[in-house]
């Protein structure tokens, strides 16, 4: 297979689609993801090998680390007086119903934790062809970065809802802004949770993420959760609120002075969080359902196994290196440590890779 010698040269292929760090606008980044999230899978896979070559990431964790940049911008200021990491304690993570989930038994699964914890992360460790993974951030940015074309091709859930029950929540910051808070901000995301639940239900053949710290902010009751899977990431308060404040630095010293006051009540709040993200942990800690396990451990390990899986199945791919796709198969299918589910991803993708081979 012809290979490109340049990233540019990719870039400019109408059948793929690259995120570079050269996007400038949130407009331009979602637009080149939606055109991702609906490409062929060969063509996904394709993207995905020249987004590693030469941007280290594939497609998806480039559009992640880009979004970050773009909303808050990625300087970080070294006078910022922050807590040393080693003294904050972290718990360990929090699965309830992950196999449940796994298994398709259960389709739809919440993911809580602070901001700046990793939910994003763990979300990411589940995704597949058949996961519809929905950032609750974005329910109050909708009308401004997608439209409903957009949205449509992005997530079924959220295009059903701003067409539904939600319609009146599809606007953009401007006139958000007149609308009082609780007239908008305090129902968007209960509505928008309470109509996934339902949408699910309906909808069997796929699965469902939703993350966001608005879960435990607008829900008081643990059990309205019981019937689906939540995860929930220990990660403490003082090392998620250090890896959100770095991340949310802007590059003026105004700004820098803002976020340091922001910081301390922040850290005023921190109980308030603190006891609404216990309220659930401990409602789901004694279910027999629910496994623990630290937040550097097997699971990163593992997680960072299958990612790298993945990328030797595209680097295979490009090379027609067909034995080696084989290869992967044999090692996938003889790993007791991973789970069926992430067995199931590596020889899927793998043999579909080969489909496609024999194809050409």
């Amino acid at each position: 297979m012809e290979k490109y010698t340049e990233l540019s040269q990719a870039i400019e292929d109408p059948s793929l689609a690259i995120i570079s760090d050269d996007i400038a606008s949130a407009r331009e980044l979602n637009r080149i993801y939606v055109k991702y999230r609906v490409l062929p899978k060969k063509q996904k896979r394709i993207s995905n090998y020249y987004s590693n070559e030469y941007l280290g990431r594939s497609v998806p964790d480039m559009y992640e680390l880009k979004k970050e940049e773009l909303i808050y911008g990625s300087e970080i200021f070294e006078d910022l007086d922050l807590p040393i990491e080693k003294y904050a304690l972290s718990e360990p993570d929090l699965y309830y119903k992950e196999e449940s989930f796994n298994s398709g038994d259960t389709n739809i699964c919440f993911v809580l934790g602070h901001s700046g914890s990793g939910k994003s992360v763990m979300s990411r460790t589940l995704e597949g062809n058949d996961i519809d993974h929905i950032e609750l951030d974005d329910l109050m940015l909708t009308a401004d970065h997608f439209t409903m074309d957009e949205l449509k091709e992005y997530s079924d859930v959220l295009y059903s809802f701003f067409n539904n029950e939600g319609k009146k929540y599809y606007i953009g910051v401007e006139e958000r802004e007149t609308i009082p808070k609780e007239e908008y901000e305090d129902k968007v995301f209960i509505d928008f949770v309470r109509y996934a639940m339902d949408y699910a239900k309906q909808h069997k053949e796929k699965k469902y993420i939703i993350d966001g710290i608005w879960i435990y902010l607008y829900f008081d009751d643990p059990s309205e959760f019981e019937d689906y899977a939540v995860f929930i990431k220990g990660t403490s308060f003082l090392k998620s609120k250090i890896r959100a404040t770095r991340r949310e630095m802007q590059r003026d010293k105004e700004t820098l002075q803002d976020r340091k006051q922001m910081f301390g009540r922040e850290v005023r709040n921190y109980l308030l969080d603190e006891d609404k993200i216990d309220k659930f942990r401990n409602y789901f800690s004694d279910s027999p359902y629910t496994i623990f396990r630290e937040e550097e451990n097997e699971a990163d390990k593992k997680a960072e196994l299958v990612i790298n899986e993945l990328n030797s199945i595209d680097r295979c791919f490009m090379d027609e290196d067909i034995e080696g796709i084989k290869e992967i198969i044999r090692k996938a299918e003889a790993n007791s440590e991973l789970s069926n589910w992430n067995k199931l991803r590596i020889i899927n993708e793998a043999q579909a890779a080969l489909v496609e081979l024999h194809m050409q």
